[in-house]
């Protein structure tokens, strides 16, 4: 792997643009962070003139890849009639419509640019409906960078049980109301509402605890959390910025049956464009059409987002997409576990077809983060530092998101690559 050019443009970066990157969360996924110079579908190529097979998908959003033609040509098309308005128009109805009709439960929807911002929103609906300011998350879900969420995303085994700050700049009083809990536990869950009661507004939860190790819900969770939730008052409320319109068209709304107060969708939905929405039961949405709260933002629905997402959701919606890209993801968690068995490496693969995490050294999928903290990342990173070696671009943590455009073509060239790489860490 060659990083001459990268790591050129790099050190120009680093000279005007503070950390030499514009998120963190690029800083460090490899030794020299790659600089892209453009994609086709599955494969990006960089500026060193090398291909990369990409399960990356930009953390998640390229669910169709790069250069998609009905992508597009809806965006040409869009350029050409304009940019933004600062008005309403067409593309904004046509979009709340396809959503409704493609997501069960969901009757009203809001518009925004980022997974950040629409849960923001989603928690000021659910504040404004309650009357209530306590908000529940969990431990290991991430919900955007802003201080009053940014608590125990990540947090070491001995703070767990504790709602901590993940960074520096975080002062207690933008936090202090968020109440962090372990995940897929329903006793902990029950004894908040007992603690703190008519004063949760909301209980937010990614439903695929895709960004700390994809741990799945335990049977009947969800639906309990909803129960309890509309039991005690309070609004449900699904992170669905990874999960949305990819784990089924309907997100994981559809994929498990169920129907929480309100749903946050980002990432997938535009298919790389900028783009977030929050959805639900349409009682919650009375809080801005009667002027108890507001919702603002001068790029909320801008047209080529939006003709973005309406052309990726029509996408999505072509008959046997989400089954193929299951089946796809299914094969490759396959592969990693033969591989694994057959060089002595203890591993569990666990999520979903389209979104999946590899576990070294455990012997059972995750249930929560402080499961995630019993793996054994060093590994984790020698594998995916010997897929990087084969130009197999990878999610760090051991993640992996399959898109639309990954076919049996990339089969045949991931496949190898896995046993290679189980080959090699096996050597030490």
């Amino acid at each position: 792997m060659k990083t001459t050019e990268s790591a050129k443009l790099y050190e120009r970066a680093c000279r005007f643009l503070s950390t030499g990157v514009s998120t963190g969360f690029r800083r460090n996924v490899t030794p020299v962070p790659l600089y892209m110079e453009r994609g086709d579908g599955p494969y990006l190529y960089d500026v060193d003139g090398q291909e990369w097979l990409d399960y990356n998908l930009a953390w998640g959003p390229m669910i169709l890849g790069n250069n998609h033609p009905k992508l597009n040509e809806a965006i040409r098309t869009q350029l050409q009639k304009g940019y933004t308005f600062g008005t309403e128009h067409r593309g904004e109805i046509e979009l709340a419509e396809l959503i409704v009709e493609s997501v069960p439960g969901v009757e009203r929807v809001i518009f925004s640019n980022t997974g950040t911002e629409a849960v923001q929103a989603s928690l000021r609906l659910a504040r404004a409906c309650t009357g209530r300011s306590r908000f529940i998350k969990f431990e290991g879900h991430y919900h955007g960078w802003h201080n009053n969420v940014l608590v125990s995303v990540h947090p070491s085994p001995e703070n767990l049980g504790a709602t901590s700050p993940t960074c520096g700049g975080q002062p207690l009083s933008e936090y202090e109301l968020a109440i962090t809990l372990p995940w897929n536990d329903l006793a902990a869950l029950k004894q908040a509402f007992d603690q703190y009661p008519g004063q949760i507004a909301a209980v937010l939860t990614e439903p695929i605890l895709v960004n700390s190790g994809c741990c799945m819900p335990e049977k009947g969770y969800l639906a309990t959390l909803i129960k309890m939730c509309r039991q005690h008052g309070t609004v449900s409320i699904f992170d669905e910025v990874i999960t949305g319109f990819r784990v089924a068209l309907g997100g994981a709304r559809g994929y498990f049956g169920l129907e929480p107060d309100l749903s946050i969708y980002a990432k997938a939905i535009a298919g790389g464009f900028s783009f977030s929405a929050v959805g639900g039961r349409k009682e919650v949405f009375e809080v801005l059409e009667d002027n108890r709260t507001v919702h603002f933002g001068t790029y909320n629905g801008n047209p080529i987002c939006v003709a973005a997402a309406i052309a990726t959701i029509n996408v999505l919606s072509e008959p046997g997409t989400h089954q193929r890209m299951h089946e796809h993801g299914n094969r490759v968690r396959q592969a990693i576990e033969r591989a694994a068995l057959a060089n002595g490496h203890r591993l569990v693969t666990s999520g979903t077809g389209v979104g999946f995490t590899v576990h070294f050294g455990l012997e059972k999928p995750p249930r929560d983060w402080s499961d995630v903290l019993k793996a054994d990342q060093e590994k984790a990173e020698r594998f995916r530092s010997a897929m990087l070696a084969q130009f197999i671009h990878l999610v760090p943590e051991g993640r992996w998101f399959v898109g639309a455009v990954h076919t049996d073509r990339e089969l045949q060239r991931v496949i190898p690559a896995i046993e290679r790489a189980m080959e090699q860490i096996a050597k030490g």
